[in-house]
C-alpha cells in the first residue's frame, strides 16, 4: 500500500509523529476528529460521528482496535469525550496515506506501529523509497 502511494501525484503520504483528538457536536450528533501530525508540521485529520450503533461499531473496527497499546484489554467509553480522556492508551501510527478528494484529504489508509528489526531496516527502505513487497 505504502509503495503504490508514494508513485502516485494526488496521494499524501505522512510518517506520523503524533495525533491529536478533539471532540464536538453538532445537529447530526456527537463526532472525534483525529488529527495525524508529521515531523514536517504536516497534518492530515479524519472525523467519525458517533450517533448511531453503526457508527460506533464502525468507529472501534477502524480506530479504537488498531490503536490501541494493550490490545486484548477493551477500551471503555461511552462518550467522545471519554476517548479524549484515555488518549494515552492509544497509539498513534507510523504512517498515514491520504488522497485528495476535492479540496480535502481523506485518509486511506494506516500502518499501526512496526517492531523489530526487520520493520526497522523496512521503514528505512520506505523513506529511502527502496521498499519492496
Amino acid at each position: 500500500m505504502l509503495k503504490a502511494a508514494l508513485k502516485l501525484k494526488d496521494a499524501l503520504v505522512l510518517r506520523c509523529s503524533g495525533m491529536a483528538l478533539q471532540h464536538g457536536g453538532d445537529e447530526k450528533g456527537p463526532w472525534l476528529k483525529i488529527t495525524y501530525y508529521d515531523e514536517d508540521g504536516a497534518d492530515v485529520s479524519e472525523r467519525f460521528r458517533l450517533q448511531t450503533p453503526a457508527q460506533r461499531t464502525a468507529f472501534e473496527q477502524l480506530f479504537i482496535r488498531p490503536h490501541t497499546r494493550t490490545p486484548g484489554v477493551p477500551l471503555r467509553w461511552i462518550t467522545p469525550a471519554d476517548i479524549v480522556t484515555q488518549q494515552a492508551l492509544l497509539r498513534h501510527p507510523d504512517f498515514v496515506v491520504a488522497r485528495m478528494k476535492g479540496q480535502y484529504w481523506q485518509v486511506r489508509g494506516k500502518s499501526v506501529r512496526l517492531s523489530g528489526a526487520f520493520s526497522s531496516r523496512q521503514r528505512a527502505a520506505l523513506i529511502t523509497g527502496k521498499l519492496r513487497f
